[in-house]
């Protein structure tokens, strides 16, 4: 199949459609969110900006001295003072950071440095397996909670202190999970009215069930040898417990790719959860001005099989003023919108008149149906299949102007965007675009339920997912009776 051709400004083009998989094993080159809301107060958002200086010492994050976070609105990460282009914004060592090469013990089924009779030493295989990654890292967020862990951070006593400071400063584990459409009940998830997101929540569900079986059950057995005793413990709650780990992980972890100086990559890619870096929200990359990514992250101090020394560096893109949010592009599993929702649990604002260069992948999309099938429309483009669908949807439309459609009747039969079938796709654009701001009927939740923040924080996320839609359509059809209706040129 053709790829999809690349978009330009002004005019539309006809593009093929894209079969390249958009599914990402992970965030690659992205990370992490806030979350929507976090459990501090404002007043608590002040004293844990004060702590940030105090995290950086814990953690030998440099400088220590010029980030401070935001007490208002959305968290996010300042500089007190000015950062040139090229400078260092925030480096931290990797060896300070969650690794998912460096489970606790217990996940290890370790005891004394020396497995147990009736269990292995973790392999090779299972300690890269990607498949794993999320699993060990939630696995590290557990053993904080975990009075008998033996892993290296026990002989730390300041890497354990920044540790349980950056989990007390993490947004609220209800809030948190209301804002991951894979803890979302069927009406919420309805009412946002995407089917790409259902078909997402529905592949991660499955995975999710899995990770969290496999995580009950070591958790189990080490609280159960804590205890020593076999008594039952409650699956219930130990699985709440594992699915906040992984929520954790899942909207914060990002990774590292394992590389030389030359850029021969020497070992799989490392997956972390970097305190600090976590707290930097996300900003496109691919747009310039306010509100674009003004700073990016990579690891620096790297040698072949050896991240001892290795730093992870946030350096400004672009001058940063006194008091501006730092802000990175976390990368494609934030494009478009329904996918970033499903990875971080929030809905990026789309600025749909940026200039954006033609050789940058699109931002944003939205699903139109017609006659029974779906595309992926963006405001600067048209899939080939699309046109020829609405191609042959006018020639049977009987209402269309007899001679406007017999001017047009040859490019129509081969399936060309003309202003008639553009206005027809358009029509149906508007429509859709409607539709999606039309509020759903109460459905079957009970009364209380509605007033719960929980409830209240995953519908409005499936409400700005369907305006995130809803506008992206609405500028599509525009541009396309732009294209019906071209204004005169005006004379030089």
């Amino acid at each position: 199949m053709a790829p999809l051709q690349k978009f330009v400004k002004v005019a539309f083009i006809a593009t093929a459609p894209n079969y390249e998989s958009t599914s990402k094993p992970v965030r690659g080159g992205s990370r992490i969110n806030i979350g929507a809301t976090s459990s501090l107060s404002v007043s608590g958002l002040d004293v844990a900006s004060k702590s940030l200086e105090e995290m950086c010492g814990l953690f030998k994050a440099e400088p220590a001295d010029n980030l401070y976070l935001t007490s208002s609105g959305e968290r996010g990460v300042c500089v007190y003072k000015p950062v040139k282009k090229g400078d260092v914004v925030l480096s931290i060592p990797v060896s300070s950071c969650f690794r998912d090469d460096e489970p606790p013990r217990w996940y290890e089924h370790l005891e004394n440095n020396e497995a147990t009779e009736d269990e292995h030493d973790i392999t090779d295989y299972e300690r890269y397996s990607l498949s794993g990654w999320a699993s060990r890292l939630a696995a590290s967020v557990l053993d904080l909670e975990l009075n008998n862990s033996q892993g290296e951070i026990q002989s730390d006593d300041d890497l354990k202190k920044g540790r349980e400071m950056w989990k007390s400063m993490l947004p609220d584990e209800d809030i948190l999970r209301a804002s991951l459409p894979v803890h979302w009940g069927e009406e919420i998830v309805g009412s946002a009215k995407c089917t790409a997101l259902e078909l997402a929540i529905d592949s991660a569900y499955f995975a999710r069930a899995t990770t969290v079986f496999t995580l009950t059950d070591e958790l189990k057995q080490v609280l159960e040898d804590e205890r020593k005793e076999k008594g039952e413990i409650p699956n219930v709650d130990l699985e709440r417990k594992c699915h906040d780990a992984l929520d954790i992980v899942q909207t914060r972890a990002c990774r590292l790719e394992r590389k030389c100086e030359d850029g021969v990559q020497w070992g799989p890619p490392l997956r972390i959860l970097a305190p600090i870096f976590d707290f930097i929200n996300h900003a496109s990359s691919r747009t310039t001005g306010k509100g674009s990514a003004n700073a990016e992250f990579g690891v620096e101090n790297e040698h072949m099989c050896d991240m001892h020394e290795a730093k992870l560096v946030v350096r400004a893109l672009r001058d940063i003023d006194e008091g501006e949010e730092v802000l990175i592009d976390y990368g494609d599993s934030a494009r478009p919108a329904w996918r970033c929702l499903t990875s971080y649990g929030f809905v990026p604002d789309y600025d749909l008149n940026a200039d954006v260069s033609d050789e940058e992948p699109i931002e944003n999309v939205a699903e139109l149906w017609m006659n029974g099938l779906r595309f992926d429309v963006d405001p600067n483009s048209v899939p080939y299949d699309l046109v020829e669908v609405a191609a042959a949807q006018t020639m049977l439309d009987y209402s269309v102007d007899e001679n406007e459609f017999t001017q047009e009747e040859e490019e129509i039969e081969n399936g060309m965007l003309t202003p008639l079938v553009a206005r027809t796709i358009a029509d149906r654009a508007t429509e859709a675009a409607i539709n999606l701001v039309i509020e759903t009927e109460d459905g079957n939740a009970e009364e209380d339920v509605w007033d719960a923040p929980e409830f209240v924080q995953a519908a409005s996320l499936a409400h700005r997912l369907r305006w995130s839609q809803h506008e992206v359509l609405m500028k599509f059809a525009m541009n396309l009776r732009g294209l019906c209706n071209p204004e005169p040129e005006e004379e030089n």
